[in-house]
Order: structure tokens, then C-alpha cells, then sequence
């Protein structure tokens, strides 16, 4: 790693980019106001995770960027003499993200190498869930949420949350200096334009929301209704079990998030 310099701090927004948690939606936002200085960075294969030395490693090694974007950057926020990181991260409410995780892989290109991807595409949303809860299926639809803030599991092909992993999970989101909610989204970008307006100047006040999953209701309790009537009520009590830590996590979210 290259010696920190000692010029002025360098102020970087860190989106941790959680799977269907609107996060095409923030890049896209981000990237309005930085242009070029924004960067992405993933590992070699889908399945892994990138630790906060990894996240300080690359914006040293990029250091024109004012904004990383990651599906597998993983908490704690990465800590440098010479950088302030300032993450962003959204959830969601898990059962609903489900059916938003159906639908985007169900309309990816026949050509995608994803193996859920063609499962989507090949069977209906019942079969889909089934085949993502079966032991191997990866954590997409499990708990997906608590693993990702918890970051106890590399390998996400095999991670399965824990009570402990929500604990962590909590912790870390109490610890954040900001956090949105899909479901409260205008809100939470104003929250975000807020606190970062100091570091970065005023974000862009005016979204287009991105990869939205046509013919879903606008209301959430609407939303879950359509996914229970789909699954029916003993593959939907499975997910709910299986999302258990999920629910709670989001029910602690939204209760801090109403309490400002």
C-alpha cells in the first residue's frame, strides 16, 4: 500500500451497494454529481466480499474518485490518516425485496451466465423462491440482508445468518451516520443530501428511479398481499422463516429511522 500523503483530507462516499436495495438508483445519483470521479469495484467472482482495507486500497490506488460503488464491499466503514470514507447504504423491506429480486433476474438477457437468471426465466415465481431457499442456492433470498451488514461470512454461495450475525448487524447500523430506506426513499435521499452536503456540496435533489420492476404495486402492504397469493401461505411462511433475522433487522431499521 502506498504511504499516506499529507496533503488535505479526501472526502469519499463509499455506497454499499446491497442487491435490489435501490442501489442502481443511488449510483446513478452519485454519478449526476461526480461524473468521472465515481469508481466501482467488485471481486474476481459474485460470490465474494471485500474487506474495508480492500475499499481504502482502491480509492488509494484511484485517487481522482470522490464516490466507490460496491455490491461486495462489506462494513465497517474502511478508516485512512489521509481519507474520510462516507458510507451509504440502503434496506429494504426483505419480503418485498424477494419478489424485486425475481423480477430483475427474470428479465436479464437469455445470454446471462447467471444460473438464477435462467432459473427465473425458465419457471415461475414459486419455483424460483423454492430453488433459492434449497441449501446451496446462495444467500439472495435468506436473510441476505443481516449477512451483508454483519460481514461474518465471506463466501455468500454458503453464508447463512445468525442471532449473533443480527446483533452485529444492529450495531453497526446504530454506529452508521446515515442509513435509507427503500420504502422511504425520498425522505432518506433528503437525509443523505443533508449530511453529506458539508463533505461533498448538494446532491442532486431531482431521481429517476432505476431498474423498477414494472407491474408491482405502489403500496408495500399491496405488495406482500400479491407475494403471499403467489407463493402461497406455506412456501410464504418458509420465507418468512427463512427472512427471520431479515424482518427484525428491518423492523429496528425502521423503527430509528422514524425517530430521525
Amino acid at each position: 500500500m502506498a504511504a499516506p500523503s499529507n496533503g488535505p483530507m479526501r472526502h469519499i462516499v463509499v455506497h454499499y451497494h446491497l442487491f435490489k436495495n435501490a442501489g442502481t438508483t443511488i449510483d446513478t445519483v452519485l454519478q449526476n454529481h461526480f461524473g468521472d470521479a465515481c469508481g466501482a469495484v467488485e471481486g474476481a467472482h459474485p460470490w465474494e466480499t471485500l474487506t474495508p482495507a480492500d475499499i481504502a486500497d482502491y480509492a488509494r490506488a484511484h485517487p481522482d474518485l470522490r464516490a466507490i460503488s460496491s455490491h461486495q464491499a462489506r462494513l465497517p466503514v474502511p478508516e485512512a490518516a489521509d481519507m474520510a470514507f462516507h458510507p451509504v447504504l440502503f434496506l429494504r423491506h426483505p419480503i418485498d425485496r424477494v419478489g424485486s429480486v425475481y423480477e430483475f433476474e427474470r428479465l436479464q438477457p437469455p445470454d446471462s451466465p447467471s444460473l438464477g437468471a435462467r432459473i427465473a426465466r425458465e419457471q415461475d415465481f414459486a419455483a424460483y423462491v423454492r430453488w433459492r431457499l434449497t441449501p446451496g442456492n446462495g444467500a439472495v433470498i435468506r436473510d441476505f440482508q443481516t449477512t451483508h451488514l454483519s460481514a461474518r461470512e465471506a463466501d455468500m454461495r454458503t453464508a447463512r445468518a445468525t442471532p449473533t450475525d443480527l446483533a452485529q448487524a444492529c450495531a453497526r447500523l446504530d454506529a452508521l451516520p446515515f442509513f435509507g430506506l427503500v420504502e422511504r426513499f425520498g425522505a432518506s435521499l433528503d437525509r443523505l443530501r443533508t449530511w453529506l452536503s458539508p463533505y461533498i456540496g448538494s446532491l442532486p435533489g431531482q431521481y429517476t428511479v432505476e431498474n423498477s420492476s414494472e407491474g408491482r404495486k405502489a403500496a408495500l402492504d399491496e405488495r406482500l398481499r400479491d407475494i403471499e397469493t403467489a407463493l402461497g401461505r406455506e412456501l410464504y411462511d418458509r420465507l418468512q422463516e427463512e427472512n427471520a433475522l431479515d424482518l427484525r433487522l428491518y423492523e429496528h431499521a425502521l423503527r430509528r429511522f422514524q425517530h430521525g
